[in-house]
């Protein structure tokens, strides 16, 4: 084997000629690197050769073959080639050549130091690294890093000699390579810190981070592009580990940053990159960023002010300082409480939206449409003083204004749109104001281009408002709006179309039935799309007319949608053949639509629909193939495959070379970012969708074809590496038990009843699927770090036992995952609820964002569901969970927790039944205290408690004493009209007539009472009210029989639709008093005969 030779193929190697570098690349692979003597004859190239080309690719090489060959060395061959390997970094002049022999060096050490030889090699490199010769230092400093990152345990005996030196060399006053090499050594060897078992190693690490600043500090004053990324990426790296290790300094760090990023004068890929470790910070940081006093508000208020910097000509994939100020409130919304950042934004919104510079009106209209999504609730109760501005900017003067303030509603009504409602004419007007405008020709090409971002966004906010816009309204827009989009479904730009598209199926939706006039020619207008394929465009097109298409037929429904449906459903199952995933999502949106509107009717096309499904859960995912050695296999745990992020990544043996190492960059690193592969979000969207058919396509006869199938192929899903996936998955399995469970009761005629042992035995099948169910969830629920999946599970659970009762309790070992899961949450101890690596440590702080609410009013809502589920036997469970609810119902600083814990006191209290009795002192105690609640909300649910509580508990001797003073409370809320205070203070009223008539004021109370009637917010309050009116009549109570006469209207108004007013107990109750009425006194319906009709007395 000759190294001229060999060199000779590295240097032809580097020639632009494809064809030779493979026949090069074959002759390498086959006759040099598969012997071990192909090493030495490397190192020798990087030893001897001229050309610093071939040394660096030696050098790569090298390091590659070093895990396979080199243990194959002579031993008493190995310590003349350590020195020759070493003298020749010490003489190599080329930065990039030196770092690629540098590590070689490492590859070589982290297998000698392995096995206890090269001991000389730490105390050589110590020397270097405090060398007087700067040269020497530079080297040692790199040679450092490389050794820590191939194996950072190579110094774990000398951390704290490390640590001294770098206390040094970060400082190195003639050389930023030392400096920044010393930097990243720190950030490689981040892994060996313990900090409960080495606190004077975190200290001193801790006293370095000052250092660490200024390094990035000079970098960045020397416009040094990489080291100023490198440096960035040390502190990135920071957040994946313990939040020890940095300490006090992690505010310091923060404070630096957002200097940085809002002065102007530096460089925007800098800044930008200081709000991208802002926002990195505030995902994996969020208990310490919020425990900072006024923290959050200064990182939105400067984010503010650099939003201010957008140009209308940004490309929204541009991640400038602007885009990233944007992201960064995006991040501070989602994970920070709103009183520390959506109060400052609030604050200054009206300043920004009337400021004289357009830059500041784009900028506050985009950062609340951006805040939203993470604030939802908060932002929906501060919607009168927000939206007179938003309408101002959808008239203003700048086009580009005017365009913002598009994209910002379409943002605000995609999670508020229902709040909006009260300002539809005015945005409607605006909205079709600026469609007109924007339609207009113009010879000016910049307005060109403008005024076709202003049709998508009008179309887009249309889109975005069809859940708030009620048929009566949209009825006087209807025409001019279907005219006009229906007209942009032929525009020249595809994009419009699409538009166009969703903004005609938004019309429909809002409009129902009456949209039929318009229905057929919008359906011939859309229908030639449905088989366009020649273009990714024409594809994306057809996707999006698919979309607007199922909204359709929601819209007009079964009967007028039915001409349409067979040529639909072909274009459907042929999209999922035309390789293009959006499409084939769409497909499935399709038929999600479809079955809905036509439920078992649907059946004819299951065969397809769930083939189409089911190939889709089939798919590979993307391959990546990573060369482990054996080590590396052992670390990972397998030799075939892995799955992270949606991704299949093969393992490869390292032996197995690929041939493409010459494109290998001595610093490339093999586990970037690896992402979301397309595969995984077709797969969230199918499961969803099969969840869907399932629900309401499927009787017994389709859930006997398919569900053992499906139900095979999407728990193995739960436990995903993409969220996503694990979210619908163990959404789709509880939805398909509680399916089965409807069909099992439709048959059965019977229904659950609460309470252990079970009353009923279920099925097989439902038994069958509910060991599955329960062992899926049991597998993620208290270990997902990911707060969504958590409150998807939780949403499921409390829905499942609400509606199908205790039999999936049964289970003990679940029961027993419940009660840890739920208490976990609820004392903000869940991995989701923790920052990143500080999962064992106390991390409360006061006040949450809605996020982290989320999960804990969904967990509070399984704790419902169990009392549901158990009825009298939640009395026990209660023990458990009784000392955070009443925390919660007790808070002084989140009116969300007091309101929230004191509907879950009244849900409990009345499930339980006369088993609340022993709480009654501590809970009639609190609630008497929340009665006279400023929080209009926690007021109006400690009305409904107090009453279920009365009704309940058989502890009258407790609460009777206290009547006249409820009652005190009680009559100031019969006249407010918010927060279902009327309804609730009625309720309670009526539940404690109920209990005790005799206790109460009757003839001073019940005209109060009915004069509030009918109820117009809380129907479920119907139920008491109508109770108590029946109790009166049958007790012949002289005050109802004297308001009889006024009673007669409210009984038609309610007997009326909508139909939801009553339940079937209460109408049943409604129609008994009209019958009752009837028989004593035909002349009291003489002016209301319909109600006779109503009730199904006449």
């Amino acid at each position: 084997m000759d190294t001229q030779k060999l060199a000779a193929l590295l240097l032809e190697s580097q020639v632009p000629d494809t064809q030779r570098v493979k026949a090069v690349t074959a002759e390498l692979q086959k006759n040099y690197f598969q012997h071990p003597q192909s090493l030495l004859l490397l190192i020798e190239i990087v030893a001897t050769h001229q050309d610093v080309n071939v040394r660096q690719l030696a050098a790569v090489q090298a390091a590659r073959l070093a895990v396979k060959h080199w243990e194959k060395v002579p031993k008493e061959q190995k310590p003349e080639v350590r020195r020759h390997l070493v003298e020749a970094v010490m003489r190599e002049t080329t930065t990039r050549a030196r770092h690629a022999e540098s590590r070689l060096v490492a590859s070589v050490a982290a297998l000698d130091l392995e096995e206890g030889e090269w001991s000389d090699l730490i105390p050589t490199l110590f020397n270097l690294g405090g060398s007087q010769d700067v040269a020497q230092r530079e080297i040692g400093s790199f040679i450092i890093f490389s050794v820590l990152e191939e194996n950072p345990t190579a110094f774990c005996d000398d951390m704290m000699k490390l640590l001294e030196l770098f206390s040094h060399t970060l400082c190195d006053p003639a050389s930023a390579d030392v400096r920044i090499n010393s930097m990243m050594s720190i950030g490689a060897m981040l892994m060996m810190f313990e900090p409960l078992e080495e606190e004077e190693a975190v200290t001193k690490l801790q006293s370095l981070i000052p250092s660490m600043v200024e390094v990035l500090k000079d970098a960045v004053s020397a416009g040094d592009d990489d080291k100023t990324g490198q440096a960035f990426e040390v502190f990135q790296q920071f957040l994946a580990y313990e939040s020890a290790l940095l300490g006090n300094y992690l505010r310091d760090l923060v404070q630096f940053m957002i200097d940085l990023a809002a002065n102007t004068q530096a460089d925007d890929e800098v800044r930008s990159q200081a709000l991208a470790f802002l926002a990195q910070t505030v995902r994996y940081r969020r208990m310490k960023i919020q425990g900072m006093k006024d923290m959050g508000q200064e990182l939105t208020q400067k984010s503010l002010l650099i939003l201010t910097e957008i140009d209308d000509e940004d490309d929204e994939d541009d991640m400038g300082p602007a885009r990233s100020a944007l992201a960064l409130l995006d991040q501070l919304s989602s994970d920070l409480p709103p009183r520390q950042i959506i109060v400052p934004l609030l604050d200054a919104f009206p300043k920004f939206a009337t400021h004289a510079e357009a830059g500041y009106r784009k900028a506050g209209v985009l950062a609340l449409g951006t805040v939203v999504e993470g604030s939802p609730d908060f932002i929906a109760s501060q919607v009168k003083s927000i939206m007179p501005h938003v309408v101002t900017l959808l008239n203003d003067s700048d086009v580009g204004v005017r365009h913002t303030a598009l994209i910002g509603l379409a943002r605000l009504a995609d999670d508020i749109a229902e709040e909006l409602s009260p300002f539809n004419e005015p945005i409607m007007t605006a909205l079709v104001a600026n469609l007109q405008a924007a339609s207009a020709p113009t010879s000016d090409e910049k307005l060109a281009r403008k005024n076709i971002e202003i049709i998508r966004s009008v179309c887009g906010a249309l889109d975005a408002m069809s859940d708030a816009l009620d048929t009566e309204f949209m009825k006087k827009y209807a025409g001019e709006l279907v005219q006009h989009i229906g007209g942009l479904i032929g525009h020249n730009d595809f994009k419009i179309k699409i538009a166009a598209s969703g903004a005609i199926g938004a019309i429909a939706e809002s409009l129902g039935e009456e949209f039929k006039p318009y229905f057929e020619h919008t359906m011939h207008a859309l229908a030639p799309y449905l088989l366009i394929k020649d273009s990714e465009d024409d594809l994306t097109l057809r996707s999006g007319v698919s979309d607007s298409m199922g909204r359709i037929a929601v819209a007009v429904g079964p009967q007028a949608f039915q001409p349409f449906v067979m040529d639909l459903m072909k274009s459907s199952e042929e999209a999922l053949h035309l390789d293009n995933t959006r499409l084939r999502e769409s497909s499935f949106i399709l038929w999600s639509c479809l079955a809905k509107v036509y439920e078992k009717e649907f059946a004819p096309f299951l065969p397809g629909v769930f083939q189409g499904l089911f190939q889709s859960l089939e798919l590979d995912e993307e391959e990546m193939v990573l060369k482990l050695s054996d080590e590396e296999k052992d670390i990972v745990g397998t030799d075939e495959e892995i799955i992270t992020a949606g991704k299949k990544i093969k393992i490869k043996a390292a032996e197995e070379e690929d041939s493409d190492f010459m494109e290998a960059d001595e610093d490339e690193d093999e586990w970037d970012d690896i992402g979301i592969s397309p595969e995984a979000l077709e797969k969230e969207v199918a499961i969803e969708i099969l969840g869907d058919i399932i629900t309401y396509a499927c009787g017994t006869q389709e859930i006997a074809t398919y569900l053992e199938k499906a139900v095979e192929m999407i728990a193995p899903l739960n436990e995903h590496s993409y969220e996503g996936v694990r979210k619908t998955a163990v959404s789709t399995l509880w939805r398909s038990y509680a399916r089965v469970w409807q069909l099992m009761e439709q048959e059965s005629g019977s229904s659950w009843e609460p309470g252990l042992p079970l009353k009923q035995t279920p099925s097989v099948t439902i038994t069958k699927l509910g060991e599955i169910v329960s062992k899926c969830t049991r597998a993620i629920w208290q270990q997902d770090s990911d707060r969504s999946v958590v409150t998807e599970i939780n949403r499921n659970v409390a829905a499942t036992l609400k509606a199908c009762g205790p039999a999936i309790l049964a289970d003990q070992e679940f029961m027993t995952e419940i009660i840890t899961a739920v208490s976990s949450i609820i004392t903000r101890s869940h991995p989701c609820q923790q920052d990143m690596g500080d999962e064992d440590e106390d991390q409360e702080v006061e006040g949450s964002s809605e996020y982290d609410w989320l999960v804990i009013d969904t967990a509070l809502d399984v704790v419902i569901g169990l009392a549901v589920a158990l009825g009298p036997g939640f009395a026990e469970l209660w023990k458990i969970f009784e000392k955070p609810i009443l925390k919660f119902a007790a808070s002084e600083s989140e009116n969300i927790e007091r309101s929230t814990g004191v509907g879950v006191i009244a849900e409990c209290a009345s499930s339980m039944g006369a088993e609340v009795t022993p709480y009654t002192e501590k809970l009639l105690k609190l609630l008497l205290k929340r009665l006279s609640d400023p929080d209009l909300e926690t007021k109006s649910n400690a009305a409904y408690a107090t009453g279920q509580l009365i009704l309940s508990s058989t502890a009258s001797g407790t609460y009777l004493p206290h009547f006249p003073t409820i009652l005190q409370k009680l009559e100031p809320m019969l006249h407010i009209q918010e927060a279902r205070i009327k309804d609730n203070a009625a309720g309670c009223i009526c539940r404690m007539i109920i209990a005790h008539p005799d206790q109460l004021p009757i003839s001073t109370i019940l005209p109060a009472l009915v004069g509030l009637l009918p109820l117009k917010e809380d129907y479920e309050e119907n139920s008491p009210v109508y109770e108590c009116i029946s109790k009166l009549f049958q007790a012949n109570e002289p005050t109802v029989q004297h308001l009889a006469p006024q009673l007669i209207p409210i009984f038609e108004a309610v007997l009326s639709p909508p139909a939801e007013q009553l339940d079937d107990e209460t109408r049943n109750t409604v129609c008994q008093i009209v019958q009752l009425l009837y028989t004593a006194n035909q002349g009291l319906f003489s002016n209301n005969p319909n109600v006779l009709k109503l009730a199904g007395v006449a």
